[in-house]
């Protein structure tokens, strides 16, 4: 099976490490804020779908969430 997780890692650590220096070069700015807005975007989408435990009344229950709002 794909490792989306590593997938997603290694591409936002490389775009991460390429938006400062590219910001730098006048013709290339305009790409680094692109790249940058993109980054972030991808970020809030990975963090508000990943799941997480939370804890209900009864100790030996949890339930698995997201932050993705349900229709």
């Amino acid at each position: 099976m794909a490792d989306y997780k590593r997938m997603y890692t290694l591409l936002c650590k490389t775009i991460d490490d390429v938006i400062d220096p590219l910001s730098w070069i006048p013709e290339a700015k305009i790409y680094a804020v692109h790249l940058q807005k993109a980054l972030l975007q991808a970020e809030d989408i990975y963090i508000s779908t990943t799941p997480y435990a939370e804890e209900t009344s009864d100790p030996q229950i949890i339930q698995v969430k997201t932050d993705i709002s349900e229709p």
